[in-house]
């Protein structure tokens, strides 16, 4: 079976001169600019890098980590690769992340090489000085990095790129990434080259498209989602490195995209600007959502709006592989509230706690069949041990299937509110918030209570000169939720709500901003 760097190989080989990525920018004159990397291009400066990796003491086995942002994608492309030639392990971190989150992927990961960009090298540079006591040399490789015990980048690219390919097998480990971290630091997982191309069976297309996005690169959808999607399907990753709706928007309608790929978060930023309805959207035929639910009513807007398109939910996790359900055609309007069919009936089960199957249409946990050792929380065998059982993954979300089998999510376990003997799920609450016309985002946790134990709040951004009150609210919602589900407290939050780097809702961030916040 073949390993990821196999697939760069054949595609640089088949279309060397397609673009494999192209990167939006804004030139001084505030016109689009774009900067591109074709596939032979990538194939062959990751062979530079990878070689000089092995130059430079890089081993099998060793891991290496990717300190890179969007803005310096297609070194993070060129570097992820160069690794995985090298023998080694790549260990993509979020730029994004904290200092203290910083340190924990690097020291629990076991990283000896930090591949930095220019926004982030001074950042890998402070880690390597301040943790060279306690853990030993961490070599910071990136542009301009030229101080002692570094590298410089461009003298790795402008090396000997031809073929080079340290031996190593499917099964052994590619890449460790890392969680959020919602209930703690984040767990790294560790993945195989088996596993991340089981969770892409494609082959190349013929004629070139692109595919439009602003998905972090450094995490599980950016990378085993957008870059390794795009490879094996051999189209055009165009990425607005940052998300911004107007340029989202003008990128649609210029660049002509097939597919496009959006979390939640963005798709209700790109309703809410007004700009669907001012652009050309007649090229896009697949429009993959994911990463957590999508509203209703944003799915019935995204429908009408994208007239020739598919829209496809997407529905997997770190521990699991991408899209293990997905939404067939001309179904999401007619199934509100699901996140789609199962691509292999067999490989999604809805648990009890002792992992026998319930019966359709009963609420239990998510599992998902992974072959056994594909995936594993590294330098973590009690979690591993907990999460997973032999080739099932438990997925930490409650759901059900209904008879036709489309999978539908309740909530996350540790988010299902119980309310003096209720369980609240607080997606159902969220969907029927997002129905009133002055929301544009909501947002709803468990709070303590004295009697009831737990009791149910909503954070709400609302459109400008709009009110939304626990009264108002609870009126609204007579009709679409149980009594007992509705806010007995609602706070509203003047920016976009707090949400994590896949675009998730930080829960975490919204109670520590209902525990600073008053208002009712």
């Amino acid at each position: 079976m073949a390993i990821l760097p196999d697939h760069l190989r054949t595609v640089a080989r088949r279309f060397p001169d397609r673009v494999a990525l192209r990167v939006a920018g804004t030139a001084p004159s505030g016109e689009a600019s774009f900067t591109e990397m074709s596939y032979a291009q990538w194939d062959g400066r990751s062979n530079a890098v990878a070689r000089g990796l092995h130059g430079a003491g890089v081993e099998r086995g060793d891991r290496v980590a990717l300190f890179v942002g969007n803005d310096s994608a297609p070194l993070y492309q060129v570097a992820y690769f160069s690794v995985l030639k090298a023998g080694a392990v790549a260990v993509p971190i979020n730029p994004r992340v904290a200092r203290r989150e910083l340190e924990h992927m690097v020291s629990d990961s076991g990283a000896t090489a930090i591949v930095a960009g220019p926004g982030e090298l001074d950042r890998a540079r402070a880690l390597a000085a301040d943790t060279a006591r306690d853990r030993g040399p961490l070599r910071v490789i990136g542009p301009g990095a030229t101080g002692p015990g570094e590298r410089d980048w461009d003298d790795l690219v402008d090396g000997d790129t031809t073929d080079f390919q340290t031996d190593v097998g499917p099964g052994e480990i590619a890449d460790i990434l890392y969680t959020s971290g919602t209930t703690g630091l984040p767990k790294g997982v560790a993945a195989t080259h088996r596993s991340a191309l089981v969770s892409h069976p494609l082959m190349p297309i013929d004629r070139p498209i692109s595919l439009l996005h602003s998905i972090p690169l450094a995490t599980f959808l950016g990378t085993h989602g957008t870059q390794t999607l795009c490879l094996r399907l051999a189209v055009t990753n165009l990425l607005l490195p940052t998300f911004d709706a107007s340029r989202f928007a003008a990128l649609i309608d210029s660049e002509s995209p097939a597919w496009i790929v959006m979390v939640p978060a963005h798709a209700l930023l790109l309703i809410e600007s007004g700009m669907l309805d001012r652009i050309d959207t007649s090229s896009v035929r697949m429009l993959i959502y994911g990463s957590a639910p999508m509203p209703h009513h944003a799915v019935q807007r995204l429908t009408a709006a994208f007239p020739r398109a598919t829209l496809m939910n997407g529905y997997g996790l770190t521990e699991g592989g991408t899209s293990v359900v997905t939404m067939p055609p001309g179904e999401a309007l007619r199934r509100p509230g699901s996140v789609g069919r199962p691509l292999d009936a067999d490989a999604v089960r809805v648990v009890d706690d002792t992992g026998d199957a319930v019966a359709t249409g009963t609420v239990g946990e998510v599992a998902i069949k992974v072959e056994a050792g594909q995936r594993y929380y590294h330098n973590d065998p009690d979690a591993t041990a907990v999460t997973w059982r032999g080739d099932w993954v438990r997925s930490g979300d409650l759901g059900y299937l209904d008879d036709d089998g489309f999978l539908y999510l309740v909530d996350r376990k540790k988010d299902v509110i119980v309310r003096g003997g209720y369980n609240v799920s607080s997606i159902e609450v969220e969907s029927a918030l997002h129905e009133h016309p002055d929301v544009i985002e909501a947002a709803v946790v468990g709070v303590p209570h004295p009697v009831l134990g737990q009791d149910v709040a909503a954070v709400v951004r609302l459109r400008d000169g709009a009110s939304l009150d626990v009264s108002s609210s609870r009126a609204f919602l007579a009709d679409r939720v149980a009594d007992y589900k509705r806010p007995r407290r609602i706070v509203r939050c003047d920016g976009p709500l707090p949400r994590t780097s896949m675009g998730k809702l930080d829960k975490a961030a919204l109670r520590a901003l209902l525990e600073h916040d008053t208002t009712t």
